[in-house]
């Protein structure tokens, strides 16, 4: 008896052994030193893993160091390196975010479900409820059939399936203009108007942290113990114009304001009972690359006259937002020696440029804003200021991070996936929702958590 239990543990592990030398990790990740060691850890942990279980070290290549490509996290761009690169006998690829956790024997058991023998894509897949700008309304005639993955929870294609849409690259695929959501640009891509296939979903690859599950992202956590006296570091600059002062600063007054200390808003006239700055910069319908430039190079000044001052947090008079949350944030990143924005990325052109959108609110440290203040100009007053930015950062080598914890949009704007984990920072626009109520359902308590009352610094 003790024999054949024995002969069917090997039997159970040389099955798993064979299973994971057929399947490569591609961690989607970024250069700086925050998200190389997550990305690093990750890795180190698969590895960990598959030593436990007896099993083949698995094949793992993390993005930004493996492959050549500035739009490494669109995917597209990097199908062709990736077939290149694993080894002949593997049949599946399985795409990770570097927040990704990961149960190895979880994983290899949800893969043995699915046919790697043909075009195959698996994750967790998600749909929109209604309608969104972020998508540009795509299938607003039905959003919830248009099913795409939660990158987060991480997602499997299988090899003839890469190898199609190799193919399909290599004969000329007009790719868009802009990249704003890569999740549902990529299975845009992949569905071919109806030609090819969309994501089937894998109900071990979750959205959250739930038991049994493969994957899931794990929920952002601040990189040391939580200090008040942080927040002294941090310049909130907010963008705004007469028409709306009553309308949009009396939310921002009467949300997340009152956790700063240093604040300044920026419009286009002077008033004292708020207050408000004026630069002198007429305004803009659109764009306000001016204005913009115009608080960059004020900002700067305010820097030089106070060095405790290491953050620049630039957002729109509609943008709501959790100042622990981008206390917390900037935690994770004060050590860094480059220049460094962090936002939500979105990209104009494959072959373009990455950029900071502005409604999410724009975290610049000292270094950049030293360097945007001096050397970005507009081709015209109303130039999109955050796409100024993007590419005044890449010639002057400077660092965007994506932070998918910044939306451009409201909640309602993403699917529930999306935003399951609830470490959110920020969201845009008060259009249709309630952005007090919005406020306080996403971002109040953790303020208060963090903060007591206090008098902010006039500056």
């Amino acid at each position: 008896m003790k024999r054949h239990f024995i002969t069917i543990i090997c039997l159970l592990l040389v099955g798993l052994s064979e299973e994971v030398e057929h399947v490569a990790f591609v961690i989607v990740s970024q250069n700086n030193d925050y998200n190389d060691a997550l990305a690093k850890e990750l890795e180190r942990n698969l590895e960990a893993q598959s030593q436990e279980m007896q099993i083949d070290k698995p094949e793992i290549y993390i993005s930004n160091k493996v492959f050549d490509a500035s739009a490494d996290w669109i995917i597209a761009p990097i199908i062709a390196q990736i077939l290149d690169k694993i080894d002949k006998n593997c049949r599946w690829i399985v795409f990770l975010e570097d927040r990704t956790t990961v149960s190895l024997k979880l994983l290899l058991d949800a893969l043995n479900k699915w046919d790697f023998n043909n075009e195959t894509w698996i994750g967790h897949a998600s749909y929109d409820s209604d309608a969104t700008i972020i998508h540009h309304f795509a299938f607003h005639g039905d959003p919830k059939f248009f099913k795409y993955p939660n990158l987060a929870s991480g997602m499997a294609l299988s090899i003839p399936l890469l190898k199609r849409l190799r193919h399909r690259l290599e004969k000329g695929y007009k790719q868009p203009d802009f990249f704003i959501d890569p999740a549902h640009e990529f299975s845009l891509f992949v569905y071919e108007d109806g030609r090819g296939l969309m994501i089937q979903h894998e109900p071990l690859f979750c959205s959250k942290e739930e038991p049994n599950c493969a994957t899931y992202p794990h929920k952002f956590q601040s990189c040391e113990m939580q200090d008040y006296n942080g927040i002294s570091s941090i310049f909130f600059a907010i963008k705004t114009c007469q028409k709306f002062h009553d309308e949009r600063l009396r939310v921002v007054q009467k949300t997340w304001l009152e956790y700063t200390v240093n604040t300044a808003i920026f419009s286009d006239v002077t008033d004292s009972g708020i207050p408000t700055l004026s630069l002198d910069v007429p305004n803009t319908e659109q764009g306000h690359c001016q204005k913009t430039m115009a608080i960059l190079q004020y900002a700067l000044k305010i820097f030089d006259n106070n060095r405790k001052l290491r953050w620049l947090v630039l957002v729109d008079d509609d943008t709501i937002l959790s100042v622990s949350g981008i206390l917390n944030l900037t935690n994770c990143y004060q050590n860094a020696t480059r220049s460094l924005i962090l936002g939500e990325r979105y990209r104009f052109g494959v072959h373009g440029f990455n950029y900071p959108t502005g409604g999410a609110g724009i975290v610049i440290n000292r270094q950049a804003l030293e360097i945007l203040a001096k050397a970005c100009q507009c081709m015209r007053p109303d130039s999109p200021d955050d796409m100024v930015i993007g590419a005044c950062a890449l010639e002057h080598g400077l660092t965007l991070v994506h932070i998918p914890q910044l939306h451009q949009a409201r909640p309602d704007d993403y699917a529930p996936g999306r935003l399951a984990v609830k470490d959110a920072i920020s969201f845009h626009k008060h259009w249709m929702i309630d952005p007090i109520k919005t406020y306080k359902q996403w971002f109040l308590a953790n303020d208060e958590r963090m903060f007591k009352p206090s008098l902010k610094t006039e500056l």
